[in-house]
């Protein structure tokens, strides 16, 4: 399953891509996104993971004995490569845990941007942890405290399923919580669609 789930996601990017630039429709974003809330949430439990993924290929480059699986470094790329050329439209209709917290997202207020760029910087700390763990080969810090992975699993522990319905909760108000303030994979797409045309 991990070698369709590699041609899905690229299916996936390339419709939600295409439903962003070119029909310009929310209505086609938002059935992509109930489809990988769906696929790669709960029919595929979250893994694998574009998000967890980037673990995989740092553990990968500093530990030679470590064999990656092709299909990781697929979903590591693949969302990269997207952005690159077209933006971040694995943020807007692809990945769960993003499309898990739009269905919240009812009445999104406006945050002060002194403080969006203060907690922006909460991202790229958690992928500078991340990057170091995983190098360390210490632990898998992302897929330990990714509060959405448990739900999708229903094996989150008391804590997680917590820190998920919070941030969800939170989500109703405060537009895509974790992606915006904590997701590290994000902040590496951020990075990249500087770059994109």
């Amino acid at each position: 399953l991990a070698v369709l789930d590699v041609f899905v996601l690229a299916a996936a990017l390339t419709l939600t891509t295409w439903f962003v630039l070119k029909k310009r429709s929310r209505n086609g974003v938002f059935w992509m996104s109930v489809f990988s809330i769906l696929y790669f949430g709960f029919f595929r439990e979250g893994c694998v993971c574009s998000v967890g993924s980037l673990q995989n290929v740092t553990l990968a480059f500093f530990n030679p004995e470590y064999s990656i699986p092709i299909t990781v470094l697929a979903f590591f790329i693949l969302p990269l490569i997207y952005t690159l050329f077209f933006g971040r439209t694995f943020c807007a209709g692809v990945c769960p845990l993003g499309a898990l917290q739009d269905i919240f997202a009812l009445k999104p207020v406006h945050i002060k941007s002194w403080l969006e760029k203060v907690l922006g910087i909460i991202p790229f700390i958690y992928l500078g942890l991340a990057v170091l763990y995983a190098a360390t080969s210490t632990d898998f810090v992302i897929c330990r405290y990714d509060p959405f992975v448990g739900f999708f699993r229903l094996d989150a522990t008391f804590m997680m399923f917590v820190i998920g319905a919070i941030l969800l909760l939170m989500g109703i108000f405060i537009a895509r919580p974790y992606c915006r303030f904590l997701c590290p994979y994000g902040a590496l797409l951020n990075l990249v669609s500087r770059f994109s045309k």
